[in-house]
């Protein structure tokens, strides 16, 4: 059985479809530049962003209109900061909740680690009464590591996502 979508958090703003949704594609390219002119990024990572924001670039006008769609789907949740400048969706699945898109107006400012900071705290309670598995994707090795600290019991399943990426997850602990 899928588990309920994740619920609304009075401290952080949930996505409005429309008016955010067509944003979080704006934001999505703007990480792509940012990620292919990120000089702490290996050659290959850079190149691979470089390759995807071409993609996205042709095909900003369809992401601007499925943005909006998907915010809008029943089973997700897109938590905003309270400045409204950054975005982490959180999908209900058959298998537990899986962290989805996250984007910010600013990449590499952290907004992003910010919005998790008061995110996760809120959240994982909820997740362990609930008995919710929770998995997510770490585009790099570094980022892993980092949401590992972040997120106790979060752990690499050693598996890769391609294009790029480390596929996470956390069982609920016992409470």
């Amino acid at each position: 059985m899928t588990p309920a979508r994740p619920p609304a958090l009075d401290e952080l703003p949930t996505a409005r479809p429309v008016r955010d949704g067509v944003r979080f594609a704006g934001w999505m390219v703007r990480g792509l530049w940012h990620g292919a002119w990120r000089r702490k990024s290996s050659p290959a990572a850079r190149a691979l962003s470089g390759v995807i924001l071409v993609g996205a670039c042709a095909l900003i006008v369809p992401l601007g209109v499925a943005m909006p769609v998907l915010v809008a789907r029943p089973r997700a949740r897109y938590y905003m900061s309270p400045e409204r400048d950054a975005v982490l969706a959180i999908l209900a699945t058959r298998t537990g909740w899986s962290v989805g898109d996250h984007a910010t107006a600013e990449p590499g400012t952290g907004r992003g680690e910010a919005l998790r900071a008061q995110l996760i705290p809120a959240l994982l309670p909820f997740v362990d009464a609930a008995g919710i598995a929770v998995e997510a994707t770490a585009a790099t090795e570094d980022l892993a590591k980092r949401y590992a600290r972040e997120i106790p019991g979060l752990l690499d399943t050693g598996k890769k996502d391609w294009p790029r990426g480390h596929k996470m997850r956390r069982e609920p602990l016992n409470v």
